[in-house]
């Protein structure tokens, strides 16, 4: 079925692999919203017929068909009406974070050039109503960042900060506290939480918590429920875990089982 049109598709598809993913809403109506939860990602919206608004900190309103949304944009200021949308997210870990972080120039947002709305318009009008595997949907999503950036501006960070990465991704999140990764380095818990401030431009509370998320989502798709995959990631509270999950796909955990949102991955599920 790769390939041809879907005339099938009355819901929202989300596509996830590589700490990053590829939404298509339908016709949405209403506001474009984010569960309360800051995600360490940078957003890119792409209409493909009706424009969409978006309010700055300000309160001014702007139509725009693209945009790039960098970590600190409060995305539920986006409202699209009767717009077929295609949102591309990319994880703080993934270098196409930093590549496109840095096309924002320490804005917040910015909106598409006159030239790469057309080339990024093309290309995801081409594809909205065909049903795409994972290569292709990979393929598209470079196309479309880098489009929008350069390739190969990867974060640099000290050692000491790569360190505390690595061992965020190898523990799980209920065996990590800041006295733990502090001691792992040699460092004051206050001296670790300013140097990876300034190093990684978050708090590493926070990024401790993103991550967690997103080693759940190979196991969704390993096909373990809402409560193992919370429990594992170290999140004790479901409903915690339920809006940090809203928080990346759109919607709860009952509108995925409901099937009100349709995911696929990336990942290797054997």
């Amino acid at each position: 079925m790769n390939g041809e049109i879907d005339n099938k598709i009355t819901r929202s598809r989300i596509h996830f692999w590589d700490r990053c993913f590829y939404k298509r809403d339908l016709f949405l109506s209403g506001d474009y919203e984010r569960a309360p939860i800051h995600r360490l990602s940078v957003t890119v919206v792409i209409a493909g017929n009706k424009p969409f608004s978006i309010k700055d900190e300000n309160n001014q309103e702007t139509h725009c068909q693209g945009i790039i949304l960098g970590p600190d944009m409060n995305d539920t200021s986006i409202h699209a009406i009767n717009s077929e949308t295609t949102t591309f997210d990319t994880f703080i870990t993934n270098p196409a974070y930093w590549d496109l972080m840095s096309t924002l120039n320490g804005e917040q947002a910015r909106s598409f050039t006159p030239k790469e709305l057309l080339k990024t318009q093309k290309l995801c009008n081409k594809s909205f109503n065909r049903e795409l595997n994972h290569i292709q949907i990979a393929s598209l999503f470079d196309s479309i960042i880098y489009a929008l950036c350069d390739r190969n501006m990867a974060k640099k960070s000290d050692q000491r900060i790569e360190e505390v990465c690595r061992l965020i991704e190898e523990y799980p999140a209920n065996e990590i506290t800041i006295k733990f990764l502090a001691g792992k380095i040699n460092l004051s818990e206050s001296r670790l939480r300013a140097l990876f401030k300034q190093e990684m431009q978050c708090a590493l509370s926070l990024y401790i918590r993103n991550v967690a998320v997103w080693k759940t989502l190979p196991m969704l798709a390993k096909g373990s429920n809402f409560t193992e995959a919370a429990h594992e990631a170290g999140f004790h509270d479901l409903s915690h875990y339920s809006r940090a999950v809203a928080g990346f796909t759109g919607g709860s955990p009952s509108d995925i089982h409901n099937e009100e949102l349709s995911l696929t991955f990336g990942f290797d599920t054997t």
